[in-house]
């Protein structure tokens, strides 16, 4: 390549690195902008996962106890089942009891009766045909009694079981009430640890988009960098090919140059020999 033509190269080179440093400068900065970017996001995502963990561990505290009163009221509730379940029993024994026997009255009442004709036996004066009378009617009354004694147990225990289904029912129902309760309360927090939990989910795709525009113009710095480089390895073989011909036209200029010192030397010489006139440069010529 002449030299004409590499200081052309050379020029357009030059226009095509200060294009591309500015380049490389335009997308360096905006790499670096989006690299803070995503740093900023990391820490503001790092802030509200310590606030979920808190809001969550808040929250599992007051699962652990809802749960413990489940467990609790659940297990008076099957307490209930069973004793319904017992009493469903008792009432058919009851039935059977009431047909067998052919019973059309209460025993419970004709306890009460008798209870009230011994004590006016006790409290009040009766003619000896009345206390008789009394007297014989409390022990018919025993007697009916004490044959249905079995109706009495059954009734008794239906009463007792009917009894424990209530006190059952009421430990439950107050579970119950304690468990909404809690549910109310640990409600914001759960409203709370959904949007926390929503807004991390959206800064890290805000964070994942930061960083692929990162990963973006950093390739394309690399990618820039990389025909910088190659556009600088030209312009220092050029300026290398330059040198080696401005050397060479020194060379060559300077054995011209010492080429006609030699001739103008040798015409003073000749001059000397032949006695001619030497002029004002071959004096000058003579001094050097």
């Amino acid at each position: 390549m002449e030299k004409k033509e590499l200081l052309t190269r050379l020029s357009e080179l030059r226009k095509e690195i200060n294009n591309l440093r500015s380049e490389l400068n335009r997308i360096d900065n905006e790499k670096e902008s989006w690299f803070r970017k995503k740093e900023s996001l990391k820490k503001e995502i790092s802030k509200f996962v310590r606030e979920v963990k808190e809001t969550k561990h808040s929250k599992d505290v007051s699962n652990v106890e809802i749960k413990k009163l489940r467990e609790e009221r659940d297990n008076y509730n099957k307490r209930v089942r069973e004793l319904i379940s017992r009493i469903k029993e008792l009432n058919k024994n009851k039935l059977e009891f009431i047909k067998k026997n052919k019973v059309n009255f209460d025993p419970e009442q004709i306890k009460k009766e008798i209870d009230r004709l011994e004590f006016k036996i006790e409290t009040e004066a009766f003619t000896m045909n009345k206390e008789k009378s009394v007297m014989k009617q409390i022990k018919d009354l025993k007697k009916i009694y004490e044959q249905n004694l079995g109706l009495k147990k059954i009734i008794d225990e239906m009463s007792k079981i009917d009894k424990e289904i209530k006190e059952n029912k009421a430990k439950s129902d107050e579970l119950h009430k304690k468990i909404r309760e809690l549910i109310g309360k640990s409600d914001p927090n759960y409203e709370k640890f959904k949007h926390e939990s929503i807004k991390i989910n959206n800064l890290r795709k805000e964070q994942q988009d930061a960083f692929d525009k990162f990963i973006e113009f950093k390739n394309n710095f690399l990618k820039i960098q990389g025909e910088l480089q190659k556009k600088l390895i030209e312009s220092n073989e050029i300026n290398k090919q330059l040198d080696e011909i401005s050397a060479m036209d020194k060379a060559k200029r300077e054995a011209k140059e010492e080429a006609e010192l030699q001739q103008r030397e040798k015409l003073i010489e000749e001059k000397l020999l032949t006695k001619k006139k030497l002029t004002k440069d071959d004096l000058i010529m003579l001094q050097k």
